[in-house]
């Protein structure tokens, strides 16, 4: 094992579950340079309390469903094998992931069913490490004790002398994660499964939240929000073909309103973008109403000279300023070469706005 496949086994020890090993590889996190002191602290015990306003029996389960930890971190836990189960022992085979790093961990858990649970690595530098929650009923409350005990050596013998409190930060925050999922109802799990389903991971927080509390209100379906997800841009992302897979006629087509929209040639993310977006059923005109509606477009739009002119014919025959829909209209019909800023002098003197300003 290399130094940096032990540094990720230590965080899985010290934060239980893996999902804040990053606390210990970058400095967010890290509150105080662990070298700082010339003698620092060598922390080899500590415990954390935290009041859950969460009855015993359900964050319990919760954290002790050992094959579900892949859906509550699935950035960081790969997969769960349980190799040996009896009634209160379980005995996994844990693969887990961190900044591109992957390594398979042998636990022991020792269940105790709403009251304790200890994990216990039983291979490598840090066999003997456990870590013990207990859990205790406190009204309708738990108060949810973690107590850590670090065994370890070789490599990993620095990292005891890192501060305490970053400890007790990482892992009521890992405890946290747990608190949040196990407020979840079947509607949090309905995003969650339309998610994986369709986008091949978790819902985020932003979309569990706002999707759940749509399918809770009614106000959208399952089927609904399959649509929607199915249809996002993310969704598009994974299925868009690359540029030289898109016929020279859409990339054509991409260039062409690029050129008259933006007034530049299409970039590569673009052309792949809504070349896909064109070979999608999306029709032209509609992509030209994006451009025109980008940041981009509307900036452009102050020097694009047939605008100007559209604009300019609007102020001299009508005194007013022409909507977008007018300039739009007619700026389309310039560019399809359907008639000319001439052409559209002509036929705003024969609209019926004009002779009646000039009765």
């Amino acid at each position: 094992m290399n130094k940096s496949d032990k540094i990720i086994v230590f965080f899985y020890i010290v934060l239980a579950f893996s999902y804040f090993s990053y606390v210990l590889i970058s400095s967010e996190g890290l509150e105080n340079n662990p070298f700082q002191s010339v003698t620092p602290t060598k922390t080899t015990d500590f415990e954390t309390n935290q009041l859950i306003d969460i009855k015993k029996e359900i964050i319990f389960n919760e954290m002790a469903n050992i094959e579900n930890f892949p859906n509550i971190f699935p950035q960081n836990v790969v997969s769960v094998k349980i190799l040996n189960k009896t009634d209160n022992v379980i005995i996994a085979e844990e693969e887990l992931t961190e900044l591109g790093i992957r390594i398979t961990l042998l636990v022991k858990h020792t269940i105790e069913p709403y009251n304790k649970h200890t994990i216990e690595i039983i291979d490598g530098d840090a066999k003997g490490t456990t870590i013990t929650q207990s859990f205790e009923e406190v009204n309708s409350q738990t108060n949810l004790n973690t107590k850590v005990h670090l065994d370890v050596k070789g490599v990993l013998s620095l990292i005891p002398y890192l501060p305490e409190s970053n400890f007790i930060h990482a892992i009521n925050t890992v405890n946290s994660h747990f608190i949040d999922y196990s407020k979840r109802d079947i509607y949090d799990d309905k995003v969650d499964l339309l998610y994986l389903e369709i986008l091949n991971r978790t819902a985020d927080a932003e979309g569990l939240t706002h999707y759940s509390e749509l399918l809770r209100n009614g106000q959208i379906t399952e089927d609904e929000l399959r649509f929607t997800l199915l249809n996002s841009e993310e969704r598009i992302l994974m299925e868009m073909k690359s540029i030289d897979e898109l016929s020279d006629e859409t990339k054509n087509t991409i260039n062409d309103l690029y050129e008259k929209i933006l007034l530049r040639e299409a970039d590569p993310e673009g052309l792949k973008y809504f070349g896909n977006l064109l070979e999608n059923g999306t029709t032209s005109d509609e992509i030209r109403v994006i451009l025109l509606e980008s940041d981009e477009g509307k900036n452009m739009s102050l020097f694009n000279l047939d605008r100007i002119q559209i604009k300019f014919l609007y102020r001299d025959l009508f005194d007013r300023v022409a909507n977008d829909a007018e300039i739009n209209y007619y700026h389309k019909m310039i560019d399809d070469g359907l008639m000319t800023i001439e052409d559209v002098k002509k036929e705003l003197e024969e609209s019926e706005e004009y002779k009646n300003l000039k009765k």
